[in-house]
């Protein structure tokens, strides 16, 4: 893009941004601000000058900038969360929505890990707990997984569930012996469509998906067509380098800009 385009879409973007922080009933926080400022190359700082050039890691843009940013600029933030597990395991949106007080929608088809995430929301009134995965259709599936608590196993063993059985082979290196206690169990599936519809949602401030491994697909499966979630967060660990770079390519055509999240092994985006 020519630089006095880019200007002028960069000042738009600005301008969009304040009008909807303006109308949502949400102060900015100092975090907010910053990542308006970084998303358009800039770093905020105290001193002169206020708001230097900055790239790549220079930035430090962090997925919880982006959470700061989407509050302050929606007046009902609402998030979908995708493989939730147990709602505090390597999740990085927990603190925040329980600080914020935001709606919640959190998707986790194993039944004890399930049973742990109604134990942590109880009396949450804002937050909707679904015990279902999400599929291309909705339904039931055969669904692989790793019980809690095996002797030699390590603790994450049993975040691996998937509906792929070689994902979970995958990590036999780094957890020998966990081909053998692999097992089955059937899970409840819906489709996002049906998600949407049964729960009356026609607008996302958040997708996050922890797909072990299906990320990819079940971005593929999201209808972008009728709602695009202000900022998307997945992970990217188990993506091959080509589907990794169709899928921000496919994401960029639809409004979105693509950073590499606070984990190397996941991706972030932002409608802005």
């Amino acid at each position: 893009m020519p630089a006095g385009l880019k200007t002028i879409s960069t000042i738009s973007s600005l301008a969009r941004n304040l009008a909807a922080m303006a109308i949502s009933g949400h102060a900015p926080s100092r975090r907010a601000i910053a990542a308006m400022a970084k998303l358009c190359g800039r770093r905020l700082e105290r001193r002169r000058p206020f708001l230097p050039k900055a790239e790549g890691n220079d930035l430090n843009l962090r997925f919880e900038d982006l959470l700061e940013l989407q509050f302050a600029r929606s007046r009902r933030f609402t998030a979908l969360v995708v493989g939730a597990f147990d709602g505090t395991s390597n999740d990085p949106t927990c603190d925040f929505i329980r600080k914020k007080h935001c709606s919640a929608f959190f998707m986790e088809p194993q039944p004890e890990p399930f049973k742990r995430l109604c134990a942590h929301y109880i009396g949450a009134e804002n937050v909707v707990l679904i015990n279902a995965a999400i599929d291309e259709a909705s339904g039931s599936r055969e669904m692989y997984c790793i019980p809690a608590g095996i002797e030699g196993l390590p603790v994450w063993a049993e975040q691996l569930a998937s509906f792929r059985k070689e994902h979970l082979l995958e990590h036999e290196a780094q957890a020998p012996g966990l081909a053998k206690h692999i097992r089955t169990h059937k899970v409840q599936t819906l489709s996002f469509n049906d998600l949407l519809d049964r729960h009356r949602l026609e607008r996302l401030d958040l997708l996050q998906i922890d797909a072990e491994g299906m990320d990819a697909q079940l971005l593929a499966w999201f209808p972008f067509e009728r709602i695009k979630p202000a900022v998307l967060h997945y992970e990217t660990a188990h993506l091959p380098e080509e589907d990794l770079r169709l899928l921000r390519q496919r994401l960029a055509a639809l409004g979105y800009t693509v950073r590499v999240s606070d984990s190397p092994t996941d991706d972030m985006a932002i409608r802005f």
